[in-house]
């Protein structure tokens, strides 16, 4: 069945999947992560990188093989479906807490790199207030509204690659990262735990599943484009964390906090200088999309298809802003992070696996809905 002009505003194309998968993975996390796997992995943490993006690939399996055992349905109706009405809504409460949570955290940190590295007169609450807005305003738009900013600023992500070429005419120590595998398995394996929770966010895959757009409604095949957005956002951090490896001394990377920020402070051409300032002002666009994303699966998560989706986004937008308001105001969250990265991995990686154990041992493959 052909869909409705005003039907496919809500729905996003195969590329728009890709787009919004990596806009929502990239983020605060690729500036911090080369110092902070390295007292772990060493040299090697190119290799955890690698090891926690083929993680991401066999979740995004599972998401797949979820999708097509359930399909026309995003994540919040499948607990409802799979584990019954008060299992399933309580599961999507959680779910939408710790999106919360996460946007939250994201933000606070977002607002005080902003406010150290690029205006350090203006006060973080001002900051906070501005970016969102930002977000708010872009998630109330449509899908295919969305879509469009995130591929606009996509096209940003060339920009940064083009600048952080300019690293390559200054000294670099290959043997930075020499002998291979010299951190151990233990090491490796280590820094690749850190590296996925920097990687986290390509779970918005199943809210959107079901709004990719069918030509006469046929099936799609998701996994190329799933493996396609992986494999870049997992070679993007690499890279930059190949990049600080060979370019700061080891004592310098454990001391840098955010390493990326000062290789681009240390870099300038004719046309251009303080490339760091630009970075940042470019990433903004990268952060604000991360937020759009945690809000549109938050809200998906307490409402599914009903028009109070938008009535959600409003006090997502609240909670968030307030968390982040919040955060800023606590000196150690090492304790609470870490709770939560335990159980953010078991919502978006054992969850998912044991619903599509549910799928299997409850029933054959569920009808498709109308799209």
């Amino acid at each position: 069945m052909e869909l409705s002009h005003e039907r496919s505003k809500d729905t996003i194309t195969k590329f728009g999947l890709f787009i919004w998968m990596i806009k929502c993975q990239i983020g605060i996390g690729v500036l911090s992560l080369p110092s902070e796997i390295y007292g772990s992995a060493d040299g090697d943490s190119w290799i955890s990188i690698l090891v926690a993006g083929a993680v991401i690939q066999l979740l995004l399996f599972v998401y797949a093989k979820l999708y097509y055992r359930m399909p026309g349905r995003i994540l919040s109706e499948m607990t409802v479906e799979l584990f019954g009405t008060f299992a399933g809504r309580t599961i999507n409460i959680v779910y939408f807490s710790l999106f919360m949570f996460i946007a939250g955290y994201a933000i606070s940190l977002f607002v005080q790199l902003v406010h150290t590295w690029l205006l350090p007169k203006t006060p973080e609450p001002v900051i906070l207030t501005l970016i969102a807005c930002a977000f708010l305003y872009l998630s109330l738009q449509t899908l295919s509204a969305i879509e469009r900013f995130f591929t606009f600023a996509s096209i940003l992500f060339v920009l940064i690659l083009l600048f952080s070429l300019t690293a390559f005419t200054h000294d670099m120590h290959i043997s930075y990262v020499t002998p291979v595998g010299r951190s151990g398995l233990s090491g490796i394996l280590t820094g690749s735990e850190n590296t996925f929770f920097a990687m986290i966010g390509f779970e918005v895959v199943l809210f959107l599943f079901a709004r990719v757009h069918r030509e006469n409604g046929q099936s799609v095949r998701f996994m190329p484009t799933l493996t396609a957005a992986n494999v870049f956002v997992t070679l993007f951090y690499a890279y930059f964390v190949v990049l600080c490896l060979v370019s700061f001394s080891p004592r310098a990377l454990k001391l840098v906090k955010e390493p990326v920020l000062f290789l681009f402070k240390g870099l300038s051409f004719q046309l251009a200088d303080r490339l760091d300032l630009i970075f940042l002002s470019i990433w903004i666009f990268a952060m604000t999309s991360i937020f759009v994303g945690y809000l549109y699966m938050a809200s998906r998560s307490l409402s599914p298809r009903s028009s109070s989706h938008r009535k959600y986004v409003w006090i997502g937008s609240g909670i968030v802003y307030a968390l982040g308001y919040g955060f800023e105001k606590v000196r150690d969250m090492a304790i609470i992070s870490a709770w939560v990265q335990y159980g953010y991995f078991f919502m978006i990686g054992i969850l998912p696996a044991l619903l599509l154990a549910q799928s299997y041992l409850t029933k054959s493959n569920v009808s498709r809905r109308p799209e």
